[in-house]
C-alpha cells in the first residue's frame, strides 16, 4: 500500500483488503495517524498556552466545574430554566437532548450559568439559542465570543459557523485552534485557502486533528493522491459537507464498495464523495440498485452506466424516483421520454415536479425558451439547471446579444449548451459585447439585476410565467427606472378608477416612452400619479 501522506508531518498504515480482486474491495481500513514531534510554530505556541490555561482557570470554569449537591430531580432543573425566562417547551427539549443539566447543583452551577447568558442575550434570544445549542451552558458568553472572534480573525465566516454548526461555539478555543492549524499543516494550505475549506467543511471544526487526519489518509488511500496536494484540496472542496461527520472506516467501506460493485475508478470515487454516497449504507446501496433494475427494467450494464454519471441516484428511495417520474409525465412527457431523461440526467430523480420551483422552471423552458417536450428530451440537461443562477440570466443575456432571436426557440439557435455546460467565466468570454452601448458584460451585477426583476414580476406583480411569456418585453425592462415606478402608478390608478386593471396594460408598461406612458394614463385628474412616483 502506498502512503501518500508527508512523512515529516504524519504517516499511516492500513490493513490490506481481504481480497485482491480490485483496488476498491470492501473491507475496513485500520488507520493510524501519528503527529510528528516537530510542529509548526503556531502549534508550539498552543502547547505553551495550555499549561497557563489550566493553572489559571476562568471564573466560568469554576462555575461549570462545581459538583456539590448534584440535582437528581428534573423538576428542580426545569424550575431554574423557568426562572431564567426559558419557555417550558424549550426547556423540555434541552433537558432531553442534554440531560446532564439535571445533575448540576442548582445554586452554585446551573443558576449562575443561566444568569450569565441571560445577562448577555436576554431570555428571548437565549431561548432561540438553546433550541440550536442545547449544550450552550458548557461555555460562558465570553468563551463563545472568543471562538467567534478568533475564527473571524483567520478569515473564517464565524457568523455562518455559529448559525449552521453552533456546537463549535461550545468547544474550547484551544480545540478549535488546534484543528484549524492541523488542517492547514496537513494540507499545506495558504492563509487565503483556509476560509474556503472551512466554509465547505464546517463539521471539521468539531473534530480532533487525529480524527481529521485519519479522514484525509482514507481519502488518499482511496483516490491514490497525496494528502498535501492540489488534487486532494480539489476533492475536498467538491465533497459532501458531511464528510468529516463520517467514521473514516465507513467512508472507506462505502466508497470502495460503490466503486467495486458498479465498476469505476478514482473518477467515480470522486463523484461518489461529491454526491453523498458516503451517507448510504452498503446494504441500502445493494437493495436500491436491485429495486431500480426491477422497477425500470434497466440491465446491469445500463444501471452501472447511469450510476457512473450520477451516483446520487442511490441516495433516493426507488419508490420516490418512480413517483417523481409519474409527476414528470403529467407535464406532457411520454413514458419513453421520461425514462430517457432520467437515464441521461439521473440527478433529477429526486426532483419533485409538483413543487412550485420546478413547475416554474419547466414552464420557463417551455414558454420563454419555447422548447417542446421532444426538444427538452434532447436538451434534458437543462432540466437540472438552476433557473435563477443560469437559465434566466444567461438566456436574457444571449437575447440581448442577439445570439438568440426572441422568436426563435433556443434549441434551434445552437446555443443551448451555453445555458448549462460552461462556467460563468467561459460564458462571459463567449458572449460579452464591449462594443455595445452601453457594453454588455455578463457578471454578478447582471445576474443580480435579472433575479431582482424576475422576483418583482413574479411576486410584486403576481404574474405567472405564461403572463410574462405573453409580454416578453417585461424581461428587458429596467426595474428601478421603468418597471417599478410604472407598476406603482398603474396600481394606484387601479385603486382610484373602477374597472381599471393594471395587468391589462403590461405591454404599455414595458414598451411606451415616459412621455407616451404619461399621456396614455393622464385622465380624470390622476395623470400626475406617474410623475409623483418619479
Amino acid at each position: 500500500m502506498v502512503a501518500y501522506a508527508q512523512p515529516a508531518i504524519h504517516s499511516f498504515s492500513a490493513e490490506k483488503p481481504r481480497t485482491q480482486a480490485g483496488r476498491f474491495r470492501r473491507g475496513h481500513m485500520r488507520v493510524r495517524l501519528t503527529i510528528h514531534s516537530t510542529q509548526l510554530r503556531k502549534q508550539a505556541w498552543l502547547k505553551t498556552q495550555l499549561p497557563r490555561q489550566h493553572s489559571q482557570p476562568h471564573t466560568s470554569t469554576k462555575i461549570l466545574a462545581a459538583t456539590s449537591n448534584p440535582v437528581a430531580n428534573s423538576e428542580a432543573a426545569a424550575a431554574a430554566f423557568r426562572e431564567a425566562g426559558i419557555p417550558d417547551e424549550v426547556t423540555t427539549k434541552v433537558l432531553k437532548q442534554y440531560p446532564y443539566y439535571q445533575r448540576w447543583d442548582i445554586d452554585t452551577k446551573l443558576r449562575p450559568a443561566l444568569k450569565l447568558w441571560v445577562n448577555q442575550l436576554g431570555s428571548q434570544q437565549l431561548s432561540a439559542r438553546f433550541e440550536r445549542i442545547p449544550r450552550l451552558l458548557l461555555r460562558t458568553p465570553e468563551e463563545s465570543s472568543d471562538i467567534y472572534l478568533w475564527l473571524a480573525s483567520v478569515g473564517v465566516d464565524a457568523e455562518k459557523i455559529q448559525k449552521q454548526v453552533p456546537r463549535v461555539m461550545t468547544r474550547q478555543l484551544s480545540q478549535v485552534k488546534s484543528i484549524v492549524w492541523a488542517m492547514q499543516e496537513l494540507l499545506q494550505l495558504t492563509d487565503e485557502q483556509l476560509p474556503a475549506l472551512f466554509s465547505q467543511h464546517k463539521y471539521c471544526l468539531l473534530r480532533t486533528p487525529e480524527y481529521a487526519g485519519q479522514t484525509l489518509n482514507t481519502l488518499a488511500e482511496l483516490l491514490q493522491v497525496p494528502v498535501a496536494s492540489p488534487e486532494m484540496l480539489g476533492v475536498l472542496m467538491a465533497s459532501d459537507h458531511n464528510l468529516f461527520m463520517m467514521n473514516p472506516a465507513l467512508i472507506h467501506e462505502r466508497i470502495s464498495f460503490f466503486c467495486d460493485e458498479f465498476g469505476g475508478g478514482q473518477d467515480m470515487a470522486k463523484r461518489a464523495l461529491k454526491q453523498g454516497i458516503l451517507c448510504v449504507p452498503v446494504e441500502l446501496m445493494e437493495s436500491r440498485a436491485a429495486e431500480l433494475k426491477l422497477r425500470f427494467g434497466w440491465p446491469e450494464h445500463e444501471l452501472n452506466k447511469i450510476l457512473h454519471i450520477q451516483p446520487r441516484l442511490l441516495t433516493h428511495k426507488p419508490s420516490t424516483v418512480a413517483n417523481n417520474i409519474q409527476k414528470f409525465q403529467a407535464h406532457n412527457f411520454s413514458l419513453a421520454q421520461a425514462m430517457h431523461i432520467y437515464a441521461s440526467v439521473p440527478g433529477i430523480a429526486g426532483y419533485d415536479w409538483d413543487s412550485a420551483a420546478n413547475r416554474e422552471k419547466l414552464t420557463y423552458l417551455k414558454l420563454i425558451l419555447q422548447l417542446s417536450s421532444a426538444e427538452l428530451t434532447s436538451f434534458c440537461v437543462l432540466l437540472g439547471t438552476s433557473l435563477e443562477r443560469r437559465l434566466g440570466p444567461r438566456s436574457e443575456f444571449m437575447y440581448r446579444c442577439r445570439d438568440i432571436h426572441p422568436d426563435v426557440p433556443v434549441g434551434l439557435s445552437g446555443c443551448s449548451s451555453y445555458l448549462q455546460a460552461v462556467s460563468d467565466a467561459k460564458f462571459a468570454a463567449k458572449f460579452d459585447d464591449l462594443s455595445a452601448s452601453p457594453p454588455l458584460i455578463y457578471d454578478a451585477v447582471f445576474r443580480q439585476h435579472w433575479q431582482d426583476r424576475w422576483t418583482f414580476l413574479r411576486q410584486n406583480m403576481a404574474l405567472s410565467v405564461a403572463d410574462i411569456s405573453a409580454c416578453r418585453a417585461l424581461l428587458f425592462t429596467s426595474l428601478p427606472n421603468t418597471l417599478a415606478p410604472r407598476w406603482h402608478a398603474l396600481t394606484l390608478l387601479e385603486a382610484a378608477k373602477a374597472g381599471f386593471k393594471a395587468t391589462d396594460h403590461l405591454t404599455a408598461l414595458a414598451t411606451l416612452s415616459d412621455e407616451h406612458f404619461a399621456q396614455e394614463f393622464n385622465s380624470e385628474s390622476v395623470g400626475l400619479l406617474y410623475d409623483q412616483v418619479d
